[in-house]
């Protein structure tokens, strides 16, 4: 499902070249559960990021479904995100204008699921996440670990091959 080999990332600061990730070769298979760990600063967020087509490596290979990543246009990498990824993010990244219901349902709308199988995902999230009276609040309505609930039930709702967290 997922091949890296000898990913890099740096960023440059006059002239100096700071190295986050530095040779990172790793494969995993569909169903398999992965955890990243290390210190703060050590690259877990921007491995995540280059893993969820955020950000790009400076060198290696990344392969997704037998895709070489690196080699894609910006639209082809849109569109294995949207069609395989849920991004779990650090600070949830709730829209404020939109509704928990409706925050759910983003993800679905740019998938084009139809209207009937868009409320049915979302009934059985809100049901799932006990949350269902809270679906027509506002993000700033709600507390620290609701919000996170909503980011988890946004990120499962289009039935990604993998979840990102």
């Amino acid at each position: 499902m997922i091949e890296l080999k000898n990913i890099e990332k740096y960023y440059a600061n006059k002239g100096v070249k700071n190295y986050v990730l530095r040779h990172v070769t790793t494969t995993i298979k569909q169903g398999e559960f992965v955890s990243i760990m290390g210190p703060s600063g050590s690259g877990k967020s921007t491995l995540l990021n280059i893993l969820g087509m955020l950000e790009e490596p400076t060198y290696g290979t990344y392969e997704f479904l037998g895709e070489d990543v690196t080699t894609l246009n910006e639209r082809k990498r849109i569109e294995l995100y949207r069609n395989h990824i849920g991004f779990v993010f650090q600070a949830y990244h709730l829209i404020d204008e939109m509704t928990v219901y409706e925050n759910i349902e983003a993800p679905l709308l740019y998938k084009k699921v139809g209207s009937a199988e868009r409320a049915s995902r979302i009934a059985n999230l809100l049901d799932r996440f006990n949350i269902v009276a809270k679906k027509d609040l506002f993000p700033n309505q709600l507390s620290g670990g609701q919000q996170q609930l909503v980011g988890i039930a946004r990120a499962l709702a289009a039935q990604p091959s993998i979840i990102l967290a």
